[in-house]
């Protein structure tokens, strides 16, 4: 393995925050996504000032559009030029049945919620009905033979209500981020009361009741720890039900478990299913009445209708007087909907453009940083980088530091440490040649500025004898701009100087 392959081994298992592709010379490269980052927060104003205009004009449009609509045509207080007494009755039942639609749907959306909620989040739906695990747990309960009649269900009834009441699941569900109700959901409770007695030498005579407490759940861990929680809870109350209803004695039978196939709960959790599909259903005839309506009324869309009826229950719910009411719905309903185009334009635009500067970025033509140009051609050192040139603003600047193609030192001294770190590396070559594929201006007031020591010539592309004269060079040196210096012809050069044989001792990026 040579020594660039090794290299480039060694930054994709280093943690670096880069990512390696491969160019079609299968030559390793690298895209960092710290300097991509950059390159977008480069160009943050751009993005805010699209998506500003955008959020603004989908606002405009908004509103715009609902200007005719909260007024006129769904005011009932107000009747429309040459509306006949029939029509204006018409309006206002299309008007009324539109407004209970609406409350429907909007009780219907909060059970599909809840209903999505459940689904996920309860214990039942979480059972594979095909290994349900169970566990068992009879109480036995004796009470004297002279005690008052029916006693004996109200313990049970009292125990009954033990086990599906209280807090003392609370803990155990919020250490395994469940709902206590939904926990008490899988736990059944049923009784059994003998009508006759039993005989003992201890205890003469005494009648007998009993009750089970039965858990299901998804795992056998979960059915142990909720039956031991209920056995807990049942002992535990046993000696307070003993003094408010009667003297007994309780008796713990013990624990059974049980894994088993149950139809029952497959077919509920099928059913549970379905009534979101069935709740949906429902959505769709309202909103297709709804649309009827619309149309009826003129009105452009339901959404128009369902926005409208929103923003005046709000205002009803905000204690808005009567006569007040159909003012600030007005408002809200022309306001409130373009705020919310807004903000989705706003972030429409940036979303689209921050991917559109990503795309730029990663497969534009252009080399735009000394990050890419080196991450692209590892094998070629880096000798320095200039200051950007042109106008820039203090976050730009700071930008620029933050991704190495400024530096927080002054123009002169980043002149004097690329050309003396020039001097260093081309130490004992007798004969250097500088060219590159960036603007020729650019590049030539770039070597007299560094003081660069060598034959200065520009472009092979356009001047190919240069070829020829590359192996009487003891090495090369490239000058490449950004936004000027395309990947093709720097790959083609590169390669070009390689045939010859000559060194690539480094780069300036100007």
């Amino acid at each position: 393995m040579d020594s660039n392959k090794r290299e480039q081994t060694d930054l994709n298992t280093n943690g670096n925050n880069v990512v390696l592709m491969l160019d079609s010379n299968d030559n390793d490269s690298m895209l960092s996504l710290k300097d991509l980052l950059y390159a977008v927060l480069r160009n943050l104003g751009i993005i805010l000032i699209v998506a500003v205009l955008l959020g603004g004009a989908l606002f405009a449009y908004k509103i715009t559009r609902k200007s005719g609509v909260s007024s006129g045509t769904l005011d009932l207080r107000v009747r429309e030029d040459n509306e006949s007494d029939i029509s204006y009755q018409n309006r206002i039942q299309k008007v009324d049945r539109a407004r209970d639609i609406a409350a429907a749907i909007t009780k219907v959306n909060s059970q599909i919620d809840h209903q999505r909620h459940y689904l996920s989040d309860s214990v039942y739906m979480q059972i594979d009905a095909e290994n349900v695990y169970e566990a068992k747990c009879q109480f036995v309960i004796t009470l004297k033979d002279n005690v008052t009649g029916g006693l004996d269900r109200a313990l049970i009834s009292a125990y009954q209500n033990t086990v599906q009441s209280g807090d003392y699941l609370d803990a155990y569900a919020d250490k395994n981020g469940l709902k206590a109700d939904y926990i008490k959901e899988v736990i059944y409770f049923d009784s059994q009361v003998s009508d006759g007695a039993i005989l003992s030498t201890d205890n003469p005579v005494g009648k007998v009741a009993s009750f089970n407490v039965r858990v299901v759940g998804p795992s056998r861990e979960f059915t142990d720890e909720v039956i031991d929680l209920v056995a807990k809870r049942i002992l535990s109350e046993s000696d307070r039900i003993k003094v408010s209803l009667a003297d007994h004695s309780l008796t713990n039978v013990g624990v059974q478990q049980n894994v088993k196939v149950d139809a029952q709960i497959r077919d509920n959790q099928a059913n549970q299913t379905s009534r979101i599909e069935t709740l949906q259903k429902q959505i769709i005839g309202y909103n297709d009445s709804l649309d009827q309506i619309a149309k009826d009324l003129g009105v452009s869309d339901k959404e128009d209708l369902l926005e409208y009826f929103a923003n005046e229950q709000e205002a009803n719910d905000s204690g808005v007087q009567a006569a007040d009411a159909e003012t600030n719905v007005s408002f809200w309903g022309t306001i409130k909907p373009g705020i919310k185009f807004g903000a989705l334009g706003f972030i429409a635009g940036f979303c689209v453009v921050t991917v559109i500067l990503v795309l730029v970025y990663v497969f534009g033509k252009k080399i735009t940083t000394q990050a890419q140009f080196f991450g692209k051609f590892k094998s070629v050192k880096k000798i320095g980088v200039l200051k950007p040139s042109g106008k820039r603003c203090g976050y730009t600047e700071y930008i620029d530091i933050k991704s190495e193609d400024d530096t927080k030192m002054s123009s002169e001294n980043n002149i004097k440490l690329i050309s003396n770190n020039y001097s260093n590396i081309t130490t004992g070559l007798n004969k250097i040649l500088i060219t590159g594929t960036g603007d020729k201006k650019a590049m030539e007031e770039a070597v007299k500025k560094l003081g660069l020591k060598g034959d200065y010539r520009p472009d092979l592309f356009s001047d190919p004898d240069i070829l020829k004269l590359i192996p009487e060079y003891d090495g090369v040196v490239l000058l490449e701009q950004r936004n000027v210096s395309l990947y093709k012809n720097v790959a083609d050069e590169i390669a070009l100087i390689g045939n010859a044989g000559t060194k690539i001792i480094g780069a300036v990026i100007i």
